[in-house]
């Protein structure tokens, strides 16, 4: 292919299949690139020229009769613009125009049954199928995160072009025939990189992750007398970031996971290297490649790192995906971002059977969560240069790790002050919601395990559940306002008498008058007195921490009252020593 600028048209004649190599990203653009897309070819003016920008491509020679053509930069505007093309032209076969709609599939959709594109590997047969085909779909056929926006771009740019006449579509055919590019075709992998990271590097458009994919590729190509093998490999192990990141990219920044990288992995001396990692790593390695005498080590470290930091998004999403039950509660608890460094590298240098080591640090962790963060509501930004430095420090010398962990427990929340957190007149206000919903989750399920009749634990899918009438929400035992609802019980009106202040003060917002409870279930009880609620609701309920209510009635008056408040929170209180005990693990 000749270099320079040539139309769409142009670009696009002949026998020329193209090809997204597996080392790029999948399909990232979403509505606002896709609206930007269209906009901008509406917008364009009949008698000016349209640049669709510079696309960067490596020629790999005919096979099959068809010139095979990688595309090295601009895979997002070729994918999308072939996309509008299928439903463009699709659009004027339906209002029965009379173009050579054939032909025009034939130049930019598929030539003799061989689309004109082919994506990344995972996602090339849906491309086909669903895509430039239309073969008959359901929502299980959508296997990847790129295949939805995939999707979601075809059925966008359908909505928007059904609502133009045939005049209309005529003119955006006519002016992407006619839209200027530049091309540029390289002949190996050393002379892409040489021009991406020159042309591409200064621009806002690359993410962290593919400017730090690009600069290695280009100091590998400056540091080395035969580059190819070297950025082969380095292309590879991006691909594979790339493919790990698109299962997980829902859940965790990218920039987020370079991040983590760097802190646990990396020799940084303070915060400010490991906030600014990506120019840290430049500094470091133009040091290296611009000392001739250290290329070889540049080489070395360049090798290191990339090789690393693929292990790195193998591993997270490997944590993100596991089950292990005290990995899952940190998520549940959602402050697992400080201690990321830490697993990912405590994950990677276990070598026990089954990870046990690993495990133990995490139960550590899911401590720190709920009883620092949560329950001692210590600030987020709490010794997190003390755990960036544990993780970066980090030998695989679990023993030590352990002992620091525990450590930080007893320095940020120690035995007394998560008691006397817990025992707080004022609990209720003073604890988020998140964290009280989890304490009494877990205290729930020691219920169900440990005292007769036994049951299935409530598991994390039913608890976490977020349906507006089963998410699990905080019941005030004696209601805040008992007054408000009056009702009768057999026959006879029962209405808790005024609370005092006192009663306020010290019993009502106390963890010992509260329980779970499923919002729906919660709303209809509303401000009822106990008598009410008991026997319409706790004694019948599914849940084991309403059923034992009744225990702690007192014996004389079969009330609920101060006493069976006192009783209930000293019982909530010794499980919760029990089961977040820093010191057992």
């Amino acid at each position: 292919m000749e270099n320079g600028q040539k139309t769409i048209r142009e670009l696009f004649d002949g026998s020329k299949i193209f090809n997204i190599p597996q080392y790029q990203r999948a399909y990232a653009w979403e509505e606002q690139q896709l609206n930007d897309f269209v906009d901008d070819i509406k917008n364009q003016k009949k008698d000016k020229d349209y640049f669709f920008g510079t696309i960067l491509f490596q020629e790999k020679g005919i096979v099959d009769s068809f010139d095979n053509i990688d595309i090295v930069d601009g895979q997002q505007r070729i994918t999308t613009l072939i996309i509008f093309m299928k439903i463009l032209l699709d659009q004027l076969q339906l209002k029965k125009r009379g173009y050579e709609i054939e032909r025009l599939k034939d130049r930019y959709i598929q030539i003799y049954d061989e689309p004109k594109l082919r994506v990344l590997q995972d996602d090339n047969d849906f491309f086909r199928s669903y895509i430039l085909q239309d073969n008959s779909f359901s929502n299980g056929n959508v296997r990847t995160p790129s295949q939805k926006r995939l999707l979601d771009a075809k059925n966008y740019l359908r909505q928007r072009l059904k609502k133009y006449t045939p005049e209309i579509l005529q003119e955006f055919k006519d002016k992407i025939e006619r839209t200027k590019v530049l091309t540029y075709s390289v002949e190996d992998a050393a002379e892409a990189t040489l021009i991406f990271e020159t042309t591409n590097d200064r621009g806002k458009s690359l993410t962290n992750l593919e400017k730090t994919k690009s600069f290695l590729m280009y100091k590998t190509y400056l540091a080395s007398d035969n580059p190819e093998d070297r950025l082969n490999t380095l292309q590879s192990r991006f691909g594979e970031i790339y493919r790990d990141y698109e299962t997980i990219k829902n859940r965790v920044e990218e920039n987020s996971i370079l991040q983590y990288h760097f802190i646990a992995f990396e020799k940084w001396n303070d915060r400010s290297e490991y906030q600014n990692y990506v120019q840290t790593l430049k500094n470091k390695v133009h040091k290296l490649v611009n000392d001739n005498r250290n290329r070889s080590e540049a080489k070395i470290f360049m090798d290191r790192y990339s090789h690393e930091l693929q292990e790195s998004f193998r591993i997270m999403k490997e944590l993100l995906l596991n089950r292990e039950p005290h990995l899952r509660d940190i998520f549940v608890l959602n402050r697992q971002a400080n201690f990321y460094p830490l697993l990912i590298k405590a994950y990677k240098q276990d070598n026990s059977e089954g990870k046990q080591n690993f495990k133990r640090v995490v139960q550590l962790v899911e401590i720190i969560c709920f009883r620092v963060f949560g329950i001692r509501r210590r600030r987020p930004i709490t010794g997190r240069e003390y755990l960036a430095r544990r993780a970066r420090d980090f030998n695989g010398n679990f023993g030590d790790l352990i002992n620091h962990l525990k450590g930080f427990v007893d320095s940020y929340c120690n035995n007394d002050e998560f008691g006397r957190y817990l025992s707080s007149p004022n609990f209720h206000n003073e604890v988020d919601r998140n964290n009280q919903n989890y304490l009494f989750w877990k205290y729930e399920n020691h219920l169900r395990t440990k005292e007769q009749p036994i049951f299935s634990e409530m598991s994390y899918d039913e608890f976490s559940n977020r349906d507006s009438r089963t998410k699990f929400s905080i019941e005030h035992i004696i209601p805040q306002n008992p007054n408000e609802n009056k009702v009768t019980i057999e026959g006879s009106e029962s209405i808790l008498p005024e609370i005092s202040k006192d009663f306020q003060e010290i019993y009502l917002h106390c963890i010992g008058n509260l329980t779970i409870d499923p919002k729906s279930a919660n709303s209809s009880k509303l401000n009822r007195p106990f008598e009410y609620k008991d026997q319409n609701y706790f004694r019948k309920a599914p849940l084991k921490t309403q059923n034992e209510l009744s225990d702690f009635l007192n014996q004389e008056t079969g009330q609920w009252d101060q006493d069976s408040i006192d009783q209930r929170k000293e019982k909530i209180l010794e499980f919760a020593l029990d089961y977040w005990d820093h010191k057992k693990v």
